[in-house]
């Protein structure tokens, strides 16, 4: 993540931003096919909180076919 200025955050509030956790699974389902599942959950700081940022959740599912 870049470390971009969130405005009204300078000068104050706790420096830790967040906790970030991720669930992954790959599976080979032959030797052309292969699969996975993504899901991600991103829990924001007190001070991200308060300048008006909020949790965030994010899943990916990928086929890739090879040959």
């Amino acid at each position: 993540m870049p470390s971009i200025p969130v405005a009204g955050t300078a000068g104050g509030g706790d420096p830790w931003t967040g906790a970030y956790a991720q669930l992954r699974a790959d599976y080979r389902f032959n030797q052309n096919l292969t699969g996975s599942v993504e899901a991600v959950h991103y829990q924001v700081g007190s001070t991200l909180r308060n300048a008006g940022g909020r949790d965030s959740n994010y899943f990916r599912a990928e086929l890739k076919v090879a040959w």
